[in-house]
């Protein structure tokens, strides 16, 4: 009984019709995405300059939320709120300039240029959710003190080519407190 169940079971499994699964695999990947999907994947590669910014605080014992001006007194800022420890956490509205050079394949590594210093770059992971300023991939640099500095993004005006950049968590003790802060930054392509 039990072999003419097993070959019940085969016959079933064998005589069933099945689709196989195609990967698609082709170098012009533009053509075959959404029109939108490719803009918005590939919108931040390229230059951008910095116009504003805000620092967004939140006390982890009281919860009281507080938003302080980046370029409120002047147009030199830091994304660090006890001030810049690196050269990538200091910000000058109007003069501080991105540039993501996306890589060819995804996931990959491009590189990432702060303030046209192109003799000092960045490295860029780039993953399908995640866009990353790491350490520079040749030499003995750390430019970022052994870290790395998750970057979020939304296109604000895409006629425009603004986006907001989340940038700089960081959990810190300020004056005996607990705080969870990081910075959005206005950016405009040019």
């Amino acid at each position: 009984m039990k072999n003419i169940i097993n070959l019940l079971l085969v016959i079933f499994l064998v005589s069933c019709d099945k689709e196989p699964l195609y990967i698609p695999c082709t170098e012009t990947y533009p053509t075959t995405q959404n029109p939108v999907d490719y803009v918005e994947e590939n919108f931040i590669d390229g230059c951008w300059l910095l116009e504003g910014g805000m620092m967004y605080m939140e006390n982890l014992e009281t919860y009281e939320l507080t938003e302080l001006q980046h370029f409120n007194v002047s147009d030199t800022s830091s994304l660090r709120y006890g001030g810049t420890m690196y050269n990538f956490e200091s910000v000058v509205r109007n003069s501080t300039s991105w540039c993501f050079s996306l890589p060819s394949n995804i996931p990959g590594v491009g590189s990432f240029i702060l303030n046209n210093d192109s003799l000092l770059p960045y490295g860029l992971s780039v993953t399908s959710n995640n866009v990353t300023v790491t350490e520079p991939l040749i030499g003995s640099y750390l430019l970022l003190g052994g870290s790395a500095r998750p970057i979020m993004y939304d296109i604000v005006d895409l006629k425009n080519k603004i986006i907001m950049v989340k940038i700089q968590e960081t959990y810190e003790n300020i004056d005996g407190y607990n705080y969870r802060y990081h910075s959005k930054l206005k950016f405009k392509k040019y």
